[in-house]
């Protein structure tokens, strides 16, 4: 009876041990993707812009020092360099009727005109309890322009992907983020005497460009009885796609000598049917 009992207790804490070992493997295997709605979006307001958008990720290389005194991870530390500081994958959604044409990355200037509304626009909700100065001193004052070119996944819809790596990006900043005091402060965590925990941060400017919007002219010939002459004595129906700010004419068909051309008559919402 006691053999079969600790036969069980045995199995019971095998099975235990393999489920912690698992849940905690799966976490650290997802990648990080961020999605970004549209209404995070700066609209770039120049009339010669008007599908660009803009957007700024907080990109940031975190290191810490264990008791012993020894830097975790790859080893980084302050003012070392990081070889490819990897900022995760950011999506961005927009409205159905809209396509993605493009999407560029680059380093994030505050001096830029347009850097205080980007940055209010981009940093909505939770992402606001910081304020602009604690990401400003904490971003790397080496220049960090130097982003691995990746692709971009959904270019023609209107969801699209980018994947942003930071390459030999420098851990110096005017004011780099103290993380052990912000755990201790503002999640009561108790570290062993010795640790030490940092961040910085490489702010990253999104332009977002969109094809123009677009409209349908659809062109198509009838009788005065209605019935469709497309495909008879040189009638063709057509179809056209349009811009919006761009003016079109659209000429009728030379009707030959067998037709008289009488008027024509408009819908803008659905193609015209037969009675």
């Amino acid at each position: 009876m006691k053999k079969t009992i600790s036969s069980a207790l045995s199995l019971i804490i095998i099975l235990s041990y393999v489920l912690i070992i698992f849940t905690f493997n799966t976490g650290k295997a997802e990648a990080a993707v961020f999605s970004i709605s549209s209404n995070r979006l700066f609209k770039d307001p120049s009339p010669n812009k008007p599908n660009t958008f803009y957007f700024v990720g907080m990109v940031y290389y975190e290191v810490w020092k264990n008791s012993g005194g020894s830097w975790t991870g790859a080893g980084h530390h302050p003012d070392s360099v990081v070889r490819k500081v990897d900022g995760g994958t950011y999506e961005f959604t927009f409205g159905t009727n809209r396509k993605i044409k493009s999407i560029e990355v680059k380093q994030f200037d505050f001096s830029w005109t347009h850097a205080n509304a980007t940055f209010q626009t981009s940093r909505t909700g939770e992402l606001k309890d910081k304020s602009q100065e604690y990401y400003q001193g904490a971003t790397s004052i080496v220049n960090y322009n130097n982003y691995e070119k990746t692709p971009v996944s959904g270019l023609g819809t209107n969801k699209a992907q980018k994947a942003v790596y930071v390459q030999n990006g420098v851990l110096t900043a005017k004011n780099r983020i103290d993380r052990k005091l912000e755990e201790q402060v503002e999640n009561d965590q108790v570290f062993a005497p010795g640790v030490e925990g940092y961040r910085y941060y490489f702010p990253t400017l999104f332009a977002i460009e969109l094809e123009p919007p677009e409209g349908m002219a659809i062109i198509q010939h009838f009788d005065t009885k209605g019935n469709p002459l497309n495909g008879i004595d040189g009638f063709t129906d057509k179809e056209m796609k349009l811009e919006k700010g761009k003016d079109y004419t659209f000429p009728h068909t030379a009707p030959g000598e067998k037709y008289t051309y009488e008027g024509h008559k408009k819908s803008t919402r659905e193609t015209y049917k037969t009675r």
